[in-house]
């Protein structure tokens, strides 16, 4: 990179949006939809795809982290201090492959947060540079970037960025299916905020007034869920990397596990938050999502685990039931799998230390039909509304969507959700989910 920065390539990206941070994050979550769709058809021991950024991490889902090889460049100052230089023999030891390679911050690269993807359907380069957001599905763009990236000479030395070599050489640079492409670009606009409407003082002032003060609590919204997503990304990140090369002690590295899980957590529920928002502002939330036939049994796989942690951390029992063989389904894998997850986390939360729950999974008609109950009593709390989107727990801070959104989230997906009241014990919360016809 040392001819030419990514900011003159930019002026050769054939989509140049120019803007600001929102058109950065929302190629993010585009990106994250569609590399979804391409790795669910991929045997799950196949690495679907190479993903090299800076100056962190952009993936999120946990399901694409185990998929896909990550490859992290940053520059030195913005390092932990006390997290060691990577050791090339240490490769094997970060968490869900993701490979870190530190630059000098006087260095060229640094300048401009970009995102290089290499995969065997597509190539893309996304770039926030000096004169806007641009991205390009160019094959031979992407190619001539990867093989600026090669020749650096940091990157060059390194014998961790040499094994990405055969990997990319694997995939190749290929012109990717227009369709792909189409789906990008409409899921990058729908997740644009819209610009505020202008408020004119003839016709209805009231309502008018009321409309944008509407909207800029929406966009209100979505900023502050992506001012939070992203700093609990870094933290993620950079505990998952102190617990595979300082090798802690058990009781450390207890304490760092909770932190990763904590920040999970909070992760997904503020991309819920900020997807709720994206309805809420849609006319047609049908089309807001990516809807694809997926195996259930690969998303509760890996979703499973990860609610038995949950379920543990409040001191809970989790018991799930699945029949011998799950048929296909439609959805979107992602959002499924955070509305699932989110189900599970204020379940824990309700219940009393020693509460049990339990997940039936059984068909109905041609419909799947997911049964979370509970015997244990609930606890008392008391929830307050907080506006139109969310309830807010005072006595402990949770903050989570009302009863009402997560059902219209639901049926964005192609499914149902049914809350019925037990007396008693709690509610008993149903999902239906489409077959695949």
């Amino acid at each position: 990179m040392q001819e030419e920065t990514l900011t003159q390539l930019m002026t050769r990206l054939e989509n140049h949006l120019g803007g600001g941070s929102d058109r950065w994050y929302a190629a993010i979550a585009a990106l994250e939809s569609i590399l979804l769709s391409t790795v669910v058809s991929l045997p799950k021991e196949q690495i679907g795809g190479l993903v090299l950024s800076l100056p962190s991490s952009l993936i999120r889902s946990q399901t694409l982290l185990e998929r896909l090889k990550i490859g992290i460049l940053s520059p030195r100052h913005f390092k932990v201090q006390s997290l060691p230089a990577a050791q090339e023999s240490d490769s094997e030891t970060l968490p869900s492959s993701i490979l870190e390679f530190t630059l000098d911050p006087q260095d060229l690269l640094v300048r401009e947060p970009f995102c290089l993807v290499i995969t065997p359907q597509f190539n893309l380069l996304l770039l926030q540079g000096a004169e806007g957001f641009g991205f390009s599905f160019n094959p031979e763009l992407v190619e001539q970037v990867w093989l600026k990236l090669k020749s650096h000479p940091i990157l060059a030395s390194s014998q961790q960025f040499a094994s990405l070599e055969k990997l990319v050489e694997n995939f190749g640079f290929k012109e990717p299916d227009y369709q792909l492409v189409s789906s990008f670009t409409r899921q990058l606009i729908q997740n644009i905020p819209s610009p505020l409407p202008k408020i004119s003082d003839k016709a209805h002032p009231k309502k008018e007034t009321t409309t944008a003060s509407a909207d800029l609590d929406l966009q209100l919204l979505q900023a502050l869920t992506h001012e939070v997503r992203t700093p609990l990304t870094t933290i993620r990140t950079l505990t998952q990397l102190l617990l595979r090369r300082c090798k802690p002690t058990p009781e450390i590295s207890k304490h760092l596990e909770v932190i990763e899980q904590e920040c999970s957590a909070q992760i997904n529920r503020m991309e819920l938050i900020f997807r709720a928002a994206e309805l809420k502002a849609s006319s047609q939330n049908q089309d807001a999502m990516n809807l694809v036939p997926i195996s259930l049994e690969q998303v509760l796989q890996e979703s499973i685990p990860r609610w038995q942690q949950q379920a543990h951390r409040r001191q809970v029992s989790l018991e799930v039931s699945l029949p011998h063989k799950l048929p296909a389904i439609v959805t979107d894998p992602a959002v499924l799998e955070q509305m699932l997850t989110n189900l599970i986390e204020q379940f824990t939360r309700n219940l009393p230390a020693g509460g049990h729950i339990q997940v039936e999974v059984t068909t109905a008609g041609n419909q799947l039909k997911l049964r979370f109950t509970t015997d244990s009593a609930p606890q008392d709390n008391f929830f307050k509304s907080l506006g139109k989107l969310l309830v807010f727990q005072p006595e402990t801070g949770n903050l989570a969507l009302n009863h009402q959104v997560t059902k219209n989230i639901f049926r964005s997906l192609g499914a149902r959700l049914t809350v019925r009241q037990k007396p008693g014990h709690g509610e008993v919360l149903t999902v239906f989910l489409p077959l695949r016809s």
